[in-house]
């Protein structure tokens, strides 16, 4: 069966979502009990975690998961997720049972009116079929954010949510009915394997970067709207070898490839070795290109996401989103942003159109070198 697209799904969710849950809403209270009647019990076997989206919001969900883990050692832990993000599962350290809805959606109903689940615990913080899915999955215990008026009635524990908290600290948040402890070290759950290279691709950075360091960029992202010029890649990239004798690989997607091309474009005739992995690879491939770097600079992606989490230093550009629920700024890991009035406008997985990019483009070369310089410096110390 071909899978359902994120765009179907988004648009159907908006069309039909909200009648589905006042109609759910009157069914509940006509069965009864009460949701503020509803107790977590004491043994609990079988939990249900739903996590739409991209890679970087499971990424950001893992210190949840392994609080889940610490606690329910024990039981049996099934995330509905896409194809997109269940990558990330299978990468970290993790054991889950996964339903992609997206790919297998009559598998993943199955599952849910037959798993006899305890609890189930909403991730999404707006749209309104995860609130539907966690109703059919006929956990008594439904966990979800406190955002959406039309789809608050479908759970039994709603938690408030910080539009301007960091977004892992809110998914810890939804742990808060369980009496669940946050795992000790909020990051670097990736950091377990040393993730290998596939062959072909670790000939050809011996043939292009030889024995040098290197710096990964991810010049794409999930809109043109967060994509920062590519010539100031460029010269970003020739000052970083110059300074540091630092190669490139420009690492992403087929998506990506455009952009990445017009980043290799800019610096022909310039002496920095760059090799181009925009292909569609394994997220473990990534990882280890991420993971073995020098830094990593890109704009607001999983990729990003995934660098801080691998522990490799990290600088990150913000423009319509907001850096304070999705970055993570410390000295290993830096965040440089310029926004205007008018960020940050991506919200919800939605942004307002725009013709200026006026937050992108008002980032410059020097400031980003700036933060790759503090990045460099801490990362050297940290390595001693």
């Amino acid at each position: 069966m071909a899978s359902l697209r994120p765009s179907l799904l988004k648009t159907a969710d908006t069309l039909a979502g909200a009648f589905l849950c006042r109609l759910l809403t009157r069914w509940i209270a006509w069965r009864g009990p009460a949701p503020d009647q509803i107790r977590v019990p004491a043994v609990v076997r079988n939990i249900l975690i739903i996590r739409p989206g991209g890679m970087g919001d499971m990424i950001l969900l893992l210190p949840a998961l392994a609080a889940l883990k610490s606690k329910y050692a024990d039981a049996q832990i099934t995330l509905v997720c896409e194809q997109r993000n269940a990558d990330v599962i299978r990468i970290s350290s993790g054991s889950f049972d996964l339903l992609c809805y997206d790919a297998h959606p009559f598998k993943t109903l199955r599952r849910l009116l037959h798993g006899k689940f305890d609890v189930a615990i909403d991730t999404e913080q707006f749209h309104h079929f995860s609130a539907i899915i966690a109703l059919f999955s006929g956990a008594k215990v439904r966990i979800g954010f406190k955002i959406n008026p039309r789809r608050n009635p479908l759970y039994t524990h709603l938690i408030n949510y910080a539009p301007d908290g960091y977004e892992g600290d809110q998914f810890l948040r939804l742990l808060e009915p369980l009496e669940t402890a946050p795992p000790a070290a909020l990051e670097h759950l990736l950091t377990g394997p040393r993730f290998e290279w596939p062959r072909e691709l670790a000939d050809r950075a011996s043939q292009v970067l030889g024995n040098r360091p290197y710096t990964v960029i991810h010049a794409g992202g999930s809109t043109p709207y967060k994509q920062w010029p590519a010539d100031r890649f460029a010269a970003m990239a020739t000052t970083l070898h110059r300074e540091y004798g630092l190669g490139i690989i420009l690492l992403g997607t087929r998506h990506d490839a455009p952009v990445a091309a017009k980043v290799m474009d800019a610096l022909r005739g310039t002496a920095v070795p760059v090799l181009t992995a925009c292909e569609n690879r394994p997220l473990s491939h990534a990882a280890a290109l991420i993971q073995q770097a020098r830094l990593f600079v890109g704009t607001d992606s999983g990729l990003a996401h995934m660098a801080v989490f691998l522990n490799t230093p990290s600088v990150t550009l913000f423009g319509p989103s907001d850096d304070q629920k999705w970055g993570r700024q410390t000295p290993l890991h830096r965040l440089v942003r310029q926004t205007p009035p008018c960020a940050p406008c991506f919200i919800f997985g939605y942004h307002k159109p725009c013709r200026t990019r006026a937050c992108m483009s008002a980032i410059t070369v020097p400031m980003v070198l700036s933060a790759c310089r503090e990045a460099l410096a801490t990362g050297s110390r940290d390595a001693r």
